[in-house]
């Protein structure tokens, strides 16, 4: 189906079928709310009868009055069963209240699951991809959407069963004015169908909208440092105008075609009233009570035919963000972290073979690479910017495939290995600090349970941060701040440190750990690396070459391809990269 024919079909079968599919798992409380709705219905058409007769009996000076199917009853007992039916009404109606809101969260909730579980579960590459913040704007305005359409179902559902009891109690008033009134009710669902049509086109502009202003927004909002030392503060401020422009003109033309809706089905409604009544009157409609009573209940039948009208309105404008979010979990299921069945005993000696990696078909970012890291051993990896050297480890980690070739462990493919066995053995610094919000203890487990008090302190004490920490006011429950904000550099940085080795690694990945330290923190973290010599396999991506000294190895990648790969020393000899970022950094003539 294409576009155009999705937007065309405003009760289509897949339309509603997508709208059940987000509610289907708590089809019991639909269940409970469809009958407090039909009860409650009921109650109130028998409410609004017994009133309008009551207050007719009063009118003629009666005692008694006529209240349903042939029976009398007094004005008294009539009024005292009218207090009864308002307090059952009332109950009824704060119950279905009680049950929409339950119904709304939790298919909110289920919503959040599901999003943030595809999210979460997905491999690296669809997650680098995404824009910053992506997770939160999923979870906060899209998740919205399936809370959205709960509303308006439970609304509808709401409105749709009140109508059909009243009508059902006002057959049995007086059938042929009741039956007039419906059919031209009925009618006006053709009449309203084409601009429910439009809504649901302009809903999908936007949905597209509002995707345009996320990513904007998500961008830009992590280049403030940049936007700042720019001087650019006034472009981007025009960059968001723009997209807010877009996304503002899209949403007003949703509104003004959703409040179009409530006024024009009043007067089309009010007028198929009007004609009814004329058409009963023309033909006889019996007493003047039942035809008083049928008039109430059916004044009441257009308010919840209003209603209705504006909850299908508003479902039609939460279509298309189903759709995102179908396609969404979808995308993201499709692309699942990878990951094998085999569990590992140890990492063992590493071995690149013959690894060719491409983001774009035809674009290989590294060609043909081979090597073998030993267990214990500590490697540098050095190269000009966008020579590889990421990619290469990331595709170490796992978190990447190669294009062609393989990463073994231990003689194993990683790709067959269990991710849960392979994370275990290994651990990732990144350039980045990146800390969350919490004590540094919480900061060095990085929820993972196994890990004691015990193995932080360990691990603090391999990163040469444990005297800085026993100093502070509350020790390791002290709180970092947001992003670490209450830590210095080398803090954060060695407290990342700490994290990646509270897990006994085998196998250590640091990603420039030292590019932004002064040369204190420099330090302590070279010993730290001194200190794991042997004992656990460590690989080191660094400009500062003064970091590389402690290197048992070090690869030199250019234009994708390992150029080299021996000691240190040797490189100094015989690489010409390596001799020139060697004086670049000042450490030879």
């Amino acid at each position: 189906m294409t576009d155009a024919e999705r937007v065309a079909a405003p009760v289509s079968r897949r339309n509603w079928e997508r709208v059940w599919s987000i509610v289907r798992p708590h089809r019991g409380r639909v269940l409970v709310l469809s009958v407090m709705s039909l009860l409650g219905g009921v109650v109130e058409a028998l409410f609004l009868v017994i009133i309008t007769r009551a207050a007719l009996a009063i009118a003629d000076g009666e005692d008694d009055f006529g209240v349903l199917a042939g029976r009398s009853a007094s004005l008294a007992a009539g009024i005292a069963v009218g207090a009864l039916l308002l307090v059952i009404r009332l109950i009824l109606g704060l119950a279905a209240v009680r049950v929409s809101a339950e119904l709304c969260v939790a298919v909110l909730t289920d919503a959040r699951h599901r999003l943030s579980d595809a999210y979460l579960h997905t491999s690296w590459a669809v997650q680098h991809a995404e824009p910053s913040g992506w997770l939160h704007e999923l979870l906060g305005g899209f998740a919205g959407v399936a809370s959205g359409v709960a509303t308006s179902l439970s609304l509808a559902l709401i409105a749709i069963l009140n109508i059909a009891a009243l009508i059902a109690v006002s057959l049995t008033i007086n059938p042929t004015a009741t039956l007039v009134v419906v059919v031209a009710i009925l009618a006006l669902g053709a009449v309203i169908g084409p601009l429910r049509r439009r809504l649901r086109a302009r809903a999908s502009a936007a949905a597209a909208a509002q995707m345009s202003i996320a990513t904007t927004v998500s961008e830009l909002g992590t280049l403030g440092m940049e936007m700042q030392s720019f001087g650019v503060r006034d472009q981007f401020a025009e960059r968001v105008r723009e997209v807010v422009a877009h996304d503002s003109i899209a949403r007003r033309r949703v509104f003004v075609v959703q409040g179009a809706l409530s006024p024009l089905y009043t007067f089309l409604a009010y007028g198929a009233l009007l004609g009814g009544l004329g058409l009963a009157a023309a033909f006889g409609t019996g007493e003047l009570g039942g035809a008083a009573a049928v008039m109430l209940v059916m004044l009441r039948t257009l308010s919840y035919g209003q209603q209705v009208q504006t909850s299908m309105g508003s479902l039609s404008t939460y279509v298309p963000y189903l759709d995102v979010l179908d396609e969404t979990i979808e995308r993201y299921s499709l692309e699942r972290a990878p990951g094998g069945d085999r569990s590992i005993d140890s990492v063992g000696p590493l071995e690149v073979r013959s690894v060719t990696f491409a983001y774009d078909p035809g674009i290989d970012v590294l060609r043909d690479v081979s090597f073998a890291i030993h267990p214990g051993e500590t490697v540098g990896m050095i190269g000009p910017s966008g020579s590889g050297k990421s990619t290469l480890v990331q595709l170490l980690l796992g978190l990447r495939e190669p294009t062609s070739g393989t990463v073994e462990a231990d003689g194993v493919d990683i790709r067959e290995i269990d991710r849960r066995s392979w994370t275990a053995r290994t651990a990732f610094v990144a350039q980045d600090a990146l800390l969350i919000s919490g004590s540094i203890a919480e900061n060095i487990a990085f929820f993972r349970s196994h890990i004691d008090r015990d193995a932080i302190t360990r691990a603090a004490r391999q990163a040469h941060i444990l005297d800085e920490i026993l100093a502070m006011p509350e020790g390791f429950d002290s709180a970092v701040g947001e992003r670490g904000g209450n830590l210095s550099g080398g803090q954060r940085q060695r407290i990342s440190i700490a994290r990646a080795l509270a897990g006994n690694p085998e196998l250590l990945v640091m990603d420039e750990p030292t590019s932004a330290l002064d040369a204190r923190s420099e330090s302590l973290i070279r010993r730290t690396i001194t200190d794991l010599e042997d004992r656990v396999t460590v690989i080191i991506i660094a400009h500062r070459m003064s970091t590389l000294d402690v290197c048992d190895r070090i690869m030199v990648l250019r234009d994708g391809v390992l150029k080299a790969m021996d000691t240190p020393a040797w490189l100094a000899e015989n690489d010409p990269l390596f001799q020139e970022s060697l004086q670049l950094s000042g450490l030879t003539s």
